[in-house]
């Protein structure tokens, strides 16, 4: 973990009597392989929409996705078009304009699905 390079950073600055660093809790990394049949799907329901994907394979772990991909061994995907930030923390947000974006593509991903998935 990075505890170790910051409480060096505190250190070296002189500041280690003013900050203590401390974990208390913390997800593990997750990752799904891109050639997922569930990423394709994905990757087509962008394509359908004329929207384009942004491919991150590694969930840095900010969720108990490794639950899934690590543990049960089953592909996950975190997926929605549009601008937001500051995930899973104080003043999380997503644009306005990324709403209606996000029901079209959550619509055209579960159709994409079926189709995908309904001869498997």
């Amino acid at each position: 973990m990075y505890v170790e390079f910051f409480a060096e950073i505190i250190e070296r600055l002189g500041f280690s009597k003013y900050i203590q660093v401390a974990v208390h809790d913390a997800y593990t990394w997750s990752k799904t392989n891109p050639n997922e049949k569930w990423v394709k799907s994905s990757i087509k329901a962008y394509n359908n929409l004329k929207m384009k994907p942004y491919i991150i394979p590694i969930l840095p772990g900010s969720a108990p996705s490794y639950l899934f991909t690590r543990k049960l061994k089953i592909p996950m995907i975190s997926t929605g078009p549009g601008h937001g930030g500051r995930a899973h923390a104080p003043n999380e947000y997503i644009t306005i304009d990324a709403i209606p974006k996000i029901a079209q593509y959550t619509a055209a991903l579960i159709h994409q699905i079926s189709l995908d998935f309904s001869h498997s």
